[in-house]
């Protein structure tokens, strides 16, 4: 039984996605999130499972000395005190840890690092008109919707924000795009959205180097599949 380790948030969609394929390959996968166990630090019976995963430092301090646990840092803690206790549950954790991107890499020099990926059958070019600039409205972005307004000015498109779009509708949002647009702050970990618009055929893709880096996510795009990465999950798993 391997056990995945939660809030909920956008973490939750690498999760759904590395349940879906570790049961493709026969495991026995639960998923427990700190919103649906209030009691998380009290329970018992989640530590008795073959594997522990837990995918944020908060949730992995009641596991931290068990042999069967595992970590996966998403991005770098922003607040003094959290980053503080993020590094020492790092350390602590070694080679059990999983690190998302470089700059955590650097950090937590022996962690194993696993970027997360995209699905190309939820992500794909519909072969639809493109007349937008796209922006997804988030506390962790440098820019600001006045800029993006500015943006899309210059560029002669429309602005059209990403806000309580239903997942299912993010491919379609993608789609009217022929620019997007993400600038996340230096505690990025990833930046998934990069891989999402790059994989839903959106001719420009900008942003920084925060997270992996546009330039590295436009290179590197069509090598990160969730199989592979399960792969690099499971392997770590049976050392």
């Amino acid at each position: 039984m391997i056990t995945l380790i939660k809030w909920e948030g956008g973490v939750g969609r690498v999760v759904r996605n590395q349940k879906r394929e570790l049961e493709k390959l026969g495991h026995e996968v639960k998923t427990l999130t700190r919103e649906e166990t209030p009691n998380f630090f009290r329970e018992s019976k989640i530590i008795d499972h073959d594997t522990l995963f837990t995918q944020d430092w908060s949730c992995a301090l009641k596991l931290i000395f068990k042999k069967n646990h595992y970590v996966c840092f998403h991005g770098h803690n922003p607040k003094k005190l959290g980053y503080i206790i993020q590094t020492i549950i790092g350390k602590l954790k070694g080679n059990k840890l999983f690190v998302v991107g470089d700059t955590l890499k650097k950090r937590f020099p022996k962690a194993t690092l696993l970027y997360n990926a995209v699905d190309k059958k939820e992500f794909y070019d519909m072969g639809k008109e493109r007349k937008y600039l796209g922006w997804i409205k988030r506390d962790y972005e440098e820019k600001d919707i006045d800029e993006m307004k500015q943006l899309a000015k210059d560029l002669g498109l429309g602005l059209s924000l990403a806000e309580n779009i239903p997942p299912k509708k993010m491919n379609e949002w993608y789609n009217s795009l022929k620019v997007f647009a993400s600038y996340p702050k230096w505690f990025a970990g990833f930046n998934m959205c990069w891989l999402e618009a790059l994989s839903a055929g959106v001719p420009e893709v900008c942003g920084n180097s925060n997270g992996i880096g546009v330039e590295i996510a436009e290179k590197i795009w069509k090598e990160l599949t969730w199989k592979n990465n399960v792969q690099t999950l499971l392997k770590r798993f049976k050392k």
